[in-house]
């Protein structure tokens, strides 16, 4: 690629000594090389920061960062963006995995596509040993982006790279912690900035048990962001319990804005529901 623009990847941690050097030099190691290395330690208690010390004095592209205090997420990624310095911004988080050619593929089609303003990819599903679990299905083209993302969340946070000066203007809202990537989605495509997801798995997604604990907090959050899109919204699809989606969701379609929504998106979403409540019990 000719003129390579500077990539801000962007990695806040907590507590993740376990992963973190996995993550981080998954993004050392990427083909594509014109990156800065935004790594933020938010007053961890466990042994991530010499972890990420370590790192930082082998590779110059690193910036680190240590917060004093416990910021959380949000606040944490808003430094960093507010730091970044490169075109686009590109999120990694501290216990996945990037591909190698992860970050070269997104941009050579955010170079290609410049109506585009931020780009995801699907992943592999990995648990906390790193085996392989399944895969991802989020909705690629932009117009099962728009119906999906009314009732679930349609980019994994991590896999996404977003214009940097599109980030830098909206940004975070703290008052959405647990759910800050999916109402930043929504906010950005209301505001008619246009989002896509790339086919390719460039990602290794973990889930962890403390992360679904995370996703049973967020559901509620996430559920009153999707209602707040229109009254129009079915709020019982979030109401019928996983034990009977086969015969009250699968065999019926639901509308959304007066659309009906496709009947794989919720076949996706419930398997994955699904998925998450066996998992809890490994």
């Amino acid at each position: 690629m000719e003129n390579d623009p500077l990539v801000s990847v962007i990695i806040p941690c907590y507590n993740a000594e376990r992963y973190v050097e996995s993550a981080v030099r998954s993004i050392m190691e990427q083909t594509y090389t014109n990156l800065e290395i935004l790594v933020t330690d938010d007053c961890s208690t466990d042994g991530t920061f010499p972890i990420l010390q370590k790192l930082a004095a082998e590779d110059s592209r690193i910036k680190l960062f240590r917060n004093e205090q416990n910021l959380k997420i949000v606040k944490t990624l808003n430094n960093m963006v507010s730091a970044a310095q490169g075109k686009y911004i590109a999120r990694m988080d501290a216990d996945d995995i990037s591909l190698p050619a992860r970050i070269e593929r997104q941009i050579e089609f955010m170079q290609q596509n410049p109506q585009i303003d931020f780009c995801g990819t699907n992943a592999v599903l990995i648990n906390e040993k790193g085996r392989f679990v399944g895969i991802s299905h989020v909705p690629i083209s932009e117009d099962d982006i728009k119906i999906g993302i009314k009732y679930q969340c349609a980019f994994l946070h991590p896999s996404v790279v977003i214009k940097a000066e599109v980030l830098k203007e909206y940004k975070y809202r703290e008052e959405f912690l647990f759910a800050e990537d999916y109402e930043l989605w929504i906010r950005l495509l209301e505001n008619g900035l246009r989002g896509i997801n790339l086919k390719t798995r460039l990602l290794k997604y973990r889930i962890l048990k403390s992360s679904i604990s995370q996703s049973e907090r967020s559901r509620e959050i996430q559920k009153n962001l999707a209602l707040s899109l229109s009254e129009k919204i079915d709020d019982d699809v979030y109401k019928i319990s996983d034990k009977k989606f086969l015969s009250n969701i699968l065999v019926r379609q639901r509308k959304i804005y007066g659309i009906k929504v496709p009947f794989r998106f919720l076949f996706i979403h419930y398997t994955e529901r699904l998925f998450y409540e066996v998992l809890k019990w490994f």
